[in-house]
């Protein structure tokens, strides 16, 4: 009787942990993207690495005021309407830039529940103590891994494509097309930027990756060095 129930609270363990390293990976991934996008001094770089002065004929100034008010309009959810100070905009441009908004907040919708089930189950590890936080990290670097491993491959296989395959996934329309005489901040995006900001994400979720792992097998070798001790004990 015994037996099982140690058996069945194992179980319950491991499911918990798995589901924290889900949420964990999640949570992560999420604040890697909106942190690369508000990252204003990777499209001041990119104005001038790729002449986007003289694809749009705007100032550096001028096409950094355009690209704040976008993410301005991305990051805040009063905000119901986008508006370029130099750019006009087509109607089917507007819904692209509306449906991206929706991404940006679902994205700090999982954040936010990431936080709360986090409090949540850090109240659970207290009455219980059912919650391995070195292995909740190990589950989510593997998640990260299998996630960014096959997106990378694809990357490197051929970006344009891969490109086009995540705008089909998360958009069910071709209004992500624009046409730079109906829709010109088209030129003040160009395909290199979005490749930019890809491998940035990537490098931070490597970074965190890196650290989950270190912390994982250091605290992995502390317990195989403690094993023998208290064998001898």
């Amino acid at each position: 009787m015994t037996l099982k129930r140690n058996k069945e609270k194992n179980l319950y363990k491991n499911f918990l942990n798995i589901f924290l390293g889900i949420i964990t990976s999640f949570f992560s991934i999420g604040i890697s993207v909106i942190a690369t996008l508000n990252l204003t001094i990777v499209y001041r770089f990119a104005i001038t690495k790729l002449n986007l002065d003289k694809l749009t004929g705007l100032s550096e100034e001028n096409l950094m005021k355009n690209y704040n008010e976008m993410i301005k309009y991305l990051n805040n959810p009063f905000i119901n309407e986008l508006k370029f100070p130099d750019f006009t905009m087509s109607k089917t441009g507007e819904i692209h830039f509306m449906e991206v908004k929706y991404i940006f907040m679902k994205i700090y919708i999982i954040i936010l529940i990431s936080i709360i089930i986090f409090m949540l189950f850090k109240l659970i590890k207290m009455l219980y103590n059912a919650i391995n936080v070195v292995k909740i990290l190990n589950y989510a670097s593997n998640m990260i891994i299998s996630i960014f491993g096959f997106i990378i491959i694809m990357m490197l296989i051929d970006f344009k494509k891969a490109f086009i395959v995540f705008h089909k996934i998360f958009f069910n329309n071709n209004y992500w097309l624009f046409d730079p005489y109906t829709d010109p901040i088209i030129n003040a995006l160009p395909e290199e930027l979005f490749l930019a900001y890809a491998l940035i994400i990537v490098g931070i979720l490597a970074v965190q990756v890196i650290a989950f792992k270190v912390v994982y097998y250091l605290d992995k070798k502390h317990n195989d060095e403690l094993v023998p001790f208290n064998t001898q004990i």
